[in-house]
């Protein structure tokens, strides 16, 4: 056990440092164990534009606008937390119209079909917080440490070494569940992102399709750079960058914004989504001190703030738990 501690929380994705914020920020001791440096995880391989994406739970839409709120604010100083308010389009094709956007999106208008890329039929323009997860990952650690807090990278955390950890234990290992809880039905969904220098462009595209696996289409401006996507495919867990799919990308961006035409790759992102058939939020059954937050698909950032403040409620709860015994 960490002595001198009130919660571990494990891993140092957005989930685990949003919660390790939350916590600190409410006056606990908290370290954050990860087995990964903050560039190496899945979140920082997102393309995080707000919006549940691959997410399951009754309350998700819940919590992704009480993140909204949240990157509302943030995007007030851009350069130190890497979010920005951004405006764009989400687009359909021929017989799959994109839907209206729900409740958070600011601005939405109907797009004249006359204005959309080749290909597209349909869409609506709206302005959300487009997220730099490089950035954006650095800002929380930085607030994170100013809080008192800390986040230590080493081996992965076991299954049997889980509850000992600290008095209080959050568990936001995203796939990493799959060893630490066995027989959890999450799994990963893969998916490619490629970063390339920005030409001028100022507004996100974003493809509306049927999340069926194989290749869609989105262009995110983040400042001096761009990110363009996408892919899908189901329980592959390789993160080998594969050529053909870096190319085919760069070739439905060129068609969907000119201006990436001839552009280069800076890096070819691979992350794995962690997809569940729900969000697992709560205590765990056996062990009432470790505190589940995992399972958030393509909306971990979306729904972050929102479920860590259900977190910081779970770990009152367990530590009023511990005092009774």
């Amino acid at each position: 056990m960490n002595r001198g501690t009130d919660v571990v929380v494990v891993g140092a994705g957005v989930s685990g440092l949003t919660c390790a914020v939350r916590l600190a920020e409410a006056g606990q001791r908290v370290l954050v164990r990860s087995a990964h440096s903050l560039r190496r995880t899945t979140s920082c391989a997102a393309g995080a534009i707000w919006g549940p994406h691959l997410v399951a739970h009754d309350r998700a839409e819940h919590w992704a606008l009480e993140s909204l709120a949240v990157f509302r604010c943030l995007a007030g100083d851009p350069a130190r937390t890497g979010v920005r308010m951004r405006t764009g389009v989400e687009a359909g094709r021929p017989g799959l119209p994109a839907p209206e956007p729900g409740p958070g999106a600011e601005n939405v208008t109907a797009c004249d079909p006359a204005t959309l890329p080749p290909g597209f039929a349909n869409g609506w323009r709206y302005r959300v917080p487009l997220i730099d997860m490089t950035r954006y990952l650095a800002y929380l650690a930085e607030r994170l440490a100013e809080a008192g807090g800390e986040v230590t990278v080493g081996e992965p955390v076991t299954a049997t070494e889980l509850p000992r950890l600290g008095p209080v234990v959050v568990n936001c290992t995203g796939l990493g569940a799959r060893t630490l809880v066995p027989g959890d039905p999450i799994m990963p969904i893969r998916g490619d992102l490629l970063v390339v220098r920005n030409p001028g462009i100022d507004t996100f595209f974003v493809e509306h399709d049927d999340d069926s696996d194989g290749l869609t289409t989105y262009i995110l401006p983040q400042g001096d750079h761009v990110m363009l996507g996408g892919s899908r495919r189901t329980n592959d867990w390789s993160t080998n960058p594969e050529p053909a799919v870096e190319h085919a990308i760069l070739d439905r961006c060129a068609l969907a914004e000119p201006r990436l035409a001839g552009v280069r790759t800076i890096e070819h992102r691979v992350g794995l989504r962690p997809v569940r058939p729900r969000v697992r939020i709560g205590a765990d059954e056996r062990h009432p001190h470790v505190i589940h937050n995992y399972g958030h698909g393509g909306g971990g950032v979306t729904l972050s703030w929102g479920c860590a403040k259900e977190v910081l409620a779970l770990t009152g709860d367990a530590t009023r738990t511990i005092r009774q015994r």
